[in-house]
């Protein structure tokens, strides 16, 4: 008997090996287009948004921290200054940028500690930022006018409880972390003294007698101060800094007490933990290294670091320290 042939069978085998063939080059075709969305991170430039002007301290030491970590990533870091509304502009931007570790935040404490206690309203949410890394605290000094009778902080605050209402300070604005730190110095003293806000910088003012002190930050305080210009009576920091030893800390009088301010990185609310351990750990390394630290010291900066879980923790901690002056002051920006 003649053998039996399933033709139907023999002639679908062609067809099965051609589609066959046909899916693999489809997938070859593909594989280049998946691979950048597969591979290593950072795969593109890193644009750091810094929610003050070029020249500041928040600017300055973001570049100090920008051109390590480029070398270290191998992926350009760009600083875009986006100032101005007491950080709220730059906090926006990046509130509602993609969490895919391509968009950061390079702020301080107004941003999370402050504004949402001061603001009824804000165009983000803290919750919207996930920690990366606290890179430094910024002391603030407490200075007056070179001509001024008061040699000590000491001798400040005994005038203004000596004489309430008729002192008076300068800050960045209201609710500015200058602003919120000296109603926490005054409420240790348990004194009074009124507030002139100002938009831009007190200091001048300040040399010419016209108010009587301002809480300085420490990068931009310590020119006038070696300059002859201001006074310097203390710092807010736990502890003295380095660039100014004299100056005694405000803890010295008043014990426990710590006013400073900070520079940190968050990044979008569901950037991937891998992204954010990677930041933290190539920044981690450079903030290690003794000429960053002595940038940041020569500043008046003290180097921080720590994890993201060590941002985590503080940031409640800073949090509920700043909202307890912001409502016993009731400091409010309508």
């Amino acid at each position: 008997m003649a053998p039996i042939h399933n033709h139907r069978a023999a002639a679908s085998r062609p067809a099965l090996l051609q589609r066959a063939a046909l899916a693999a080059l489809a997938a070859a075709a593909l594989a280049p287009l998946a691979a950048p969305a597969q591979g290593a991170y950072p795969s593109k430039p890193i644009r750091v948004v810094v929610t003050f002007g070029a020249g500041t301290s928040p600017d300055v030491t973001m570049r100090l921290l920008s051109e390590p970590m480029s070398k270290a990533l191998g992926q350009p870091v760009v600083v875009d200054n986006k100032p101005g509304a007491s950080t709220i502009i730059g906090a926006q931007a990046v509130a509602s940028a993609p969490g895919d570790g391509y968009t950061l935040l390079y702020t301080v404490n107004n941003t999370t500690s402050i504004n949402p206690y001061v603001y009824k309203s804000l165009p983000y949410k803290p919750e919207e930022f996930v920690p990366v890394i606290r890179v430094l605290s910024v002391p603030y000094v407490v200075v007056t006018s070179a001509q001024s009778p008061y040699k000590t902080l000491g001798d400040l605050l005994a005038a203004a409880k000596a004489n309430p209402g008729k002192l008076n300070y300068g800050s960045y604005g209201i609710g500015q972390g200058t602003h919120v730190a000296m109603a926490r110095l005054l409420n240790a003293a348990d004194a009074n003294m009124v507030h002139v806000p100002y938009k831009d910088n007190a200091v001048p003012d300040l040399v010419a007698g016209l108010i009587t002190t301002v809480l300085e930050p420490s990068t931009t305080a310590i020119p006038h101060i070696q300059g002859g210009k201001i006074r310097a009576l203390a710092v807010t920091g736990p502890t003295r800094v380095e660039a100014l030893p004299d100056v005694p800390a405000v803890s010295e009088t008043y014990k426990g007490f710590v006013g400073d301010s900070w520079h940190g990185l968050l990044a979008p609310k569901g950037t991937p933990a891998a992204v954010v351990n990677k930041i933290n750990e190539t920044a981690q390394r450079i903030i290690a290294t003794p000429e960053f630290q002595k940038r940041l010291k020569d500043l008046g900066l003290v180097p921080a670091g720590g994890t993201p879980a060590d941002f985590q923790q503080f940031l409640k901690e800073d949090t509920q320290a700043w909202a307890k002056v912001v409502r016993d002051n009731d400091i409010k920006v309508d």
